[in-house]
Order: C-alpha cells, then structure tokens, then sequence
C-alpha cells in the first residue's frame, strides 16, 4: 500500500513540474516598449521560443498598469488593462480575451512562486504591434505604432473584398504610360467596383502607373514636355477617382536617368502638393552591389512621401534556382535603405508568390492555384532552408524534368514583417492581392494590423 501511495505522490509531482515549471530559462530578453527599454525583476523567460514575462509586469510598468485577479481553485488569472479583460489558465493553452477563447502556443506557467504569461499574446489583445530584434535579443513593443499596409491591386477583386479590412492603403495597378506621358488602362475590369469597396472600407487609394524598359523611360523622363503631360494627366486621375495619392512604379531605367527620374518626381509632387501623396517604388539594394543603380534614393526619400522598396527577387528567371526574398538580405536591404531614406517613409516590399526553376534557368511564376494544381498532378515534396528562412518544393514532371520552387509563407513572412517593426519603419507593402496565397493575410489578422 506504501509503494502505491509512493508511485501517486511521484505522478502528482511529475504533473506539476510538467504543468508549472519551464524546461528552459535561457539569458532573459529585453524589452522596450515605444522605444523604451524596460527594467523588472524577474526578468523575463524564453520558453519554447516565447517570451515569457511575470504577471507583475502587467501591473508596474507605467505604460500598462493593469489590475491582476487571481482565482486558485481554477488557477487561472485575470487581467484588466487597457479596456481588455484577458484570463488565463496555468498549464491551459486556452485563453479568453473579452470572453472569446484564444488558442495559446506558449501556455502560462508557474516557477518560483511567480506567475509566467506570453508576452506577444498579452501585448497583441491589448492592441500593440510586437517585433523581435534577433541581434540584440530585444521584443520591440508599440502601442503608438500603426504601420501601413499597402497593397497592389491587380485583377483581383474577389481577394480585395474577402481580405481588405487588413489593408490602409490599396495601390491600384491598373494604369500604363508610355514614353509621351500619355496613360492607358491594362484592365478596367469591375474598375467602378474596386474603387467604391476601397473608399467604403475607408482604405487610402492610389493610382499606380508603371513603365518598364530603358529606352521608353529615357524618351519620357529626358523631356519635359512628356514629364508635364504625364503630370498632367496623372493628375486628372487623382481628381476624377477622387485618389489619395499617386504611386510611381518606373523599373529597368538606365543609371544615366537617375537625375531625370528624381526631377519628375519632385515636379509631380509639386504639382500634387502637401494634400495628396507621392510613393515611389524602388528596386532593393544593399550598397555592395557591382550595377549603377537608377534611383537615387538619398533625394527620392526626401522628394516622396514613402517609399516602397521591393525587397524581393532576389532569385529571379534566368539565374540559379533560390530562395525570393532571404532574410539575411532583407536585413541588408533594410539597413541600407535607412542610411538613405527616412525610416518611417520606407515600406518594406514583401512578396507573395514564388518562381518554379525547371532544370537550370527556365522560370515560371507561381500562384496559389498553379501550386495546388501540381501537387494534384505530381509528387511533390517541401522543404525549409533555414540559412535564408525560405521554403521551397521539389518535383520532377512528366518529361522527367526537375523542378525547384521558391516562395514565401506565413513562417517566413513573419521574419520579414518583424525586420520592418523592429526596425521602426513606416510599414510594409506587397506584390501583390490575387495570387490567391493566405499566408500573409494570416499574419496580417495575427499582428492586429487591421484599422
């Protein structure tokens, strides 16, 4: 009878220690909230890749100075702050914030008599925007901070209306110009649509022109007369759809037009004035590149109101097979961008599709339902590189062909989406609604960024 009363006393302690107490107390991280870096004992925990804090912090720390309730026959504590009643559960990775139940994938514990919470959960439920700052083992906390979320339309209505409560601004690519400044429409499908669902949602608008190839932007940019009429013509647009703003997507320019590109755009903001917004789209780079680049960044963050730089293609057709948008460059481009343009004017250019290599240079674009239609017809296998925090998948097709393809998900997306929050820039913008991939409105939904 002794030994079964031992072998019960043994599993209720297992029980506890397993439902209580961490399995890891690594170098504690710290944290600053609105820039602020914050001093508390305790500090806080990594336990299974989160960032645990004490309940105390909730209620000391100037910025949140919550009311804490503690219930020991539920072990469950209560948390009021900020117009949010949050509860959670030890050992339970069920919470309920305002009554609705939370799913947790760090849930609290106890260890040495202190009660343990996740701090991105509790920060996000009270309306905070969260980053991770990997180099300095920093979680990066604002409750002032609103990023942007700049979308490009293109052909994709049923998207925009399923998905545009998650965006602030939605840049509408629709327009073309050629090198007389004259504009034309690539599309104007539910045109009328799209437009009144973005002013109903209360989203900013923009009309996007794009033009592509060097000897086209040469003839336009090099001549004023074409400058003025795509000016003026811009313009109309943004009177007669009631536009907040124009969006310049100019891409393969020569270096030699760099100075011609930078005068337009200051004659087009001008010409816009301080009510109306100019964002330019620009190609991503670090500053070890070899190429002359055609933007002068330095004077175009001066010059635009934000900037969207196209951090992506980094593998692109006609070269190897790799990952779109590696972190580590990411970080590089960031870097760079901010030595150049003022932090809070760049929006970090996310992608959300991805490129198939087939046996050496041959690429292919990649959506959602190009995706799903070969994994239906192939064997198809996925991996993760986790040197550029990519994944990727693998098949070979019916004329024996290997196949590589690289893209983007919610995992990777969240990486880059932290560099732009740790970072402190003014958002993130991505190419682009309709390629049918979720991965990023998830993570979207996840960080609270709806307005």
């Amino acid at each position: 009878m002794r030994r079964v009363y031992i072998i019960v006393f043994t599993l209720v302690l297992i029980f506890l220690f397993a439902f209580t107490y961490p399995t890891e107390t690594a170098v504690s991280p710290n944290i600053r909230i609105d820039g602020q870096l914050r001093q508390f004992t305790p500090g806080a925990h990594i336990f299974n890749n989160r960032t645990m804090i004490p309940v105390r912090f909730v209620v000391e720390d100037e910025a949140l100075q919550g009311q804490v309730y503690w219930d020991n026959q539920l072990q469950k504590v209560a948390i009021d702050c900020k117009g949010k009643y949050v509860e959670l559960f030890i050992g339970n990775n069920q919470a309920r914030v305002d009554g609705e139940f939370i799913y947790l994938d760090a849930a609290p514990y106890i260890f040495q008599d202190r009660t343990y919470i996740p701090l991105r959960f509790m920060a996000e439920s009270l309306g905070a925007v969260v980053g991770w700052d990997q180099s300095l083992s920093e979680v990066l906390i604002s409750f002032n901070q609103k990023p942007r979320v700049c979308a490009y339309y293109y052909r994709s209505f049923n998207e925009f209306q399923e998905n545009a409560p998650l965006f602030t601004d939605v840049l509408f690519r629709w327009l073309e110009c050629n090198s007389r400044g004259e504009l034309s429409y690539e599309y104007k499908d539910r045109y009328d649509e799209a437009i009144n669902l973005a002013h109903s949602k209360g989203l900013n608008t923009h009309a996007s022109v794009v033009l592509m190839g060097k000897d086209p932007l040469h003839e336009l940019l090099s001549s004023k007369e074409n400058r003025s009429r795509l000016i003026g013509n811009l313009l109309d647009q943004v009177k007669n759809n009631n536009y907040n703003g124009v969006n310049i997507d100019f891409e393969l320019m020569a270096a030699a037009d760099a100075g011609n590109f930078t005068t337009f755009l200051r004659e087009l903001k001008n010409a816009l004035g301080v009510d109306k917004d100019l964002s330019v789209a620009v190609f991503a780079r670090t500053g070890k590149e070899k190429w002359a680049s055609p933007y002068e960044y330095k004077k175009i963050g001066e010059i635009a109101d934000w900037v969207v730089v196209m951090a992506y293609d980094y593998s692109y057709t006609n070269s190897a097979a790799g990952p779109i948008a590696p972190l580590w460059w990411v970080k590089e481009v960031t870097a760079y961008m901010i030595q150049n343009i003022p932090r809070e004017k760049i929006m970090l250019g996310l992608p959300t599709y991805g490129y198939d290599w087939a046996s050496g240079l041959k690429t292919t674009s990649i959506t959602a339902p190009k995706l799903q239609a070969l994994k239906e017809k192939y064997q198809v296998t996925e991996g993760f590189d986790y040197q550029s925090m990519s994944p990727y998948y693998n098949y070979v097709d019916s004329n024996n062909k290997y196949h590589q393809i690289w893209l983007e998900n919610e995992f990777s997306l969240s990486g880059k989406w932290d560099v732009a929050i740790s970072n402190q820039l003014g958002g993130i913008s991505f190419w682009r609604i309709g390629n049918g991939f979720d991965d990023l409105y998830k993570l979207l939904q996840k960080n609270q960024t709806m307005q």
